[in-house]
């Protein structure tokens, strides 16, 4: 029950190697701006996982945030990371 806590970790790993392959088919050198989304969508789905109400909400915020700023660049990306996010949070708020 648990683990469905750390699901938008685990697909935003899966879109980071995604990312990861078509920035790299599109050109040579790897952008350090999409280096920091990746970091930052990553760490934000994790903090998902977290029992304080605040900070999953906080990460959810900053999730939606990544994908908007991104744009349809590699930001289109990370929504079925923001859905997964989104359903661990109703998940989450049910139970309580």
């Amino acid at each position: 029950m648990r683990l469905v806590a750390f699901l938008p970790a685990a697909l935003a790993a899966l879109t980071d190697f995604v990312v990861t392959l078509v920035v790299r088919a599109i050109q040579q050198d790897y952008p350090w701006q999409v280096v920091v989304l990746q970091a930052v969508m990553f760490v934000a789905a994790l903090l998902g996982a977290v029992p304080q109400k605040w900070v999953v909400l906080a990460a959810f915020v900053l999730l939606s945030a990544g994908v908007l700023i991104s744009g349809f660049s590699v930001g289109i990306l990370y929504v079925p990371t923001v859905i997964a996010a989104a359903w661990s949070v109703s998940r989450r708020s049910a139970r309580s």
